[in-house]
């Protein structure tokens, strides 16, 4: 539904106020912001993958020598990595990927 003359210049003068009461909020709002917070959490959510799977590999490696810190390393990297897998998840956009036939 069409918004009216009166309501169009409502939302303007809205958005104006926005843009110079907090311009980094009205700039996360627009595609562009979102799009480039969505890449920042996508980047950081595939560094947490790759820390977790190096605790993961280092603890499976010191195991043997010292149990109770590669048991250690073994669960802070298991627990990264699932954090990980299930934020980068949460990203992907509706309808993409190999979940999508489920």
């Amino acid at each position: 539904m069409p918004l009216s003359r009166d309501e169009e210049h409502m939302l303007e003068l809205i958005e104006t106020g926005l843009q110079h009461q907090d311009p980094e909020f009205a700039a996360m709002l627009t595609v562009d912001g979102v799009e480039r917070t969505r890449r920042r959490r996508i980047a950081l959510a595939h560094g947490c993958l790759w820390l977790g799977m190096f605790l993961a590999l280092i603890g499976f490696a010191v195991v043997h020598e010292v149990l109770a810190a590669g048991v250690l390393l073994v669960l802070y990297g298991l627990t990264i990595l699932v954090f990980a897998i299930v934020r980068i998840l949460q990203l992907r956009p509706p309808g993409s990927g190999y979940l999508r036939y489920l």
